[in-house]
């Protein structure tokens, strides 16, 4: 009985032993001379992002796709190859490439960046190390701040950039909660809506039925102040950046 539990130990640990090793390999993939590949490790720089200073927040491998573009050592183009990187490491054919990096989220829901590494050459059997630097955002962020005098006279508004909007039905956080009014857009000129209904008594006029549009045009990695006030003696002011915006319909006292 003591030798066959000693035989049935030993083929436990063998299949154990054999299971780390599988494990091992999935974990950290060969590279094989034959199949021409070589391995790549990926680092990439600290990003922008944004703040009112220049502040930067570590790069995560994890948070972003990859694609090559080049060509393999026997010169067939490779364009936008999908890689994935196991443990910032990957194997690809040997060749001349470059390695481009994009955000995973949506352009317009989060801060979005995509870079793209110096062109590299990778041997049969080798390993290079690639450093991309993704710098700032490539979208714009409109930061939305409803003043406590339009917030008075108004309800049930909203602003709208693009497909997202902010609410007076969602959480409109104070101060203290930095970055959860903003809403996300690429660069150019954009329009903005917004909408409410005059609060009872508060004798100022509605916003028309579709709201009051207006334009903006935002830069890559910098973000706006879209600041929204009223005043019972002058229009409603929507301000933005240094300036104001007169809005297109009566606020005044009835």
């Amino acid at each position: 009985m003591k030798r066959r539990t000693i035989h049935s130990l030993s083929a436990i640990l063998l299949l154990l032993a054999s299971t780390l090793v599988a494990c091992q390999n999935e974990t950290i993939p060969g590279i094989d001379d034959n199949a021409k590949t070589g391995r790549i490790v990926l680092s990439l720089q600290d990003v922008e992002v944004f703040t009112e200073v220049a502040t930067r927040a570590q790069g995560n491998v994890g948070d972003y796709s990859y694609t090559l573009s080049g060509t393999d050592i026997d010169n067939n183009v490779v364009a936008d190859q999908p890689i994935t990187f196991t443990n910032g490491s990957a194997i690809i054919p040997a060749g001349t490439y470059t390695l481009t990096a994009t955000s995973t989220t949506a352009q317009d829901e989060a801060p979005w960046y995509q870079g793209t590494s110096a062109e590299f050459n990778l041997s049969i059997g080798g390993t290079e190390s690639i450093t991309i630097d993704l710098g700032k955002p490539k979208n714009a962020a409109i930061a939305v701040t409803f003043d406590a005098s339009f917030t008075a006279l108004y309800e049930n508004y909203s602003v709208t950039v693009g497909g997202h909007s902010i609410s007076s039905t969602s959480s409109i956080p104070d101060a203290s909660a930095p970055g959860s009014t903003t809403l996300y857009t690429m660069p150019g000129t954009i329009t903005y809506t917004i909408k409410g209904s005059a609060k009872q008594d508060s004798h100022v006029s509605d916003i028309p039925e579709a709201g009051i549009t207006g334009t903006l045009i935002v830069e890559a990695g910098k973000s706006y102040p879209l600041n929204i006030t009223a005043n019972t003696i002058s229009d409603l002011l929507i301000g933005f950046g240094q300036g104001e915006h007169n809005g297109s319909f009566d606020a005044r006292r009835k």
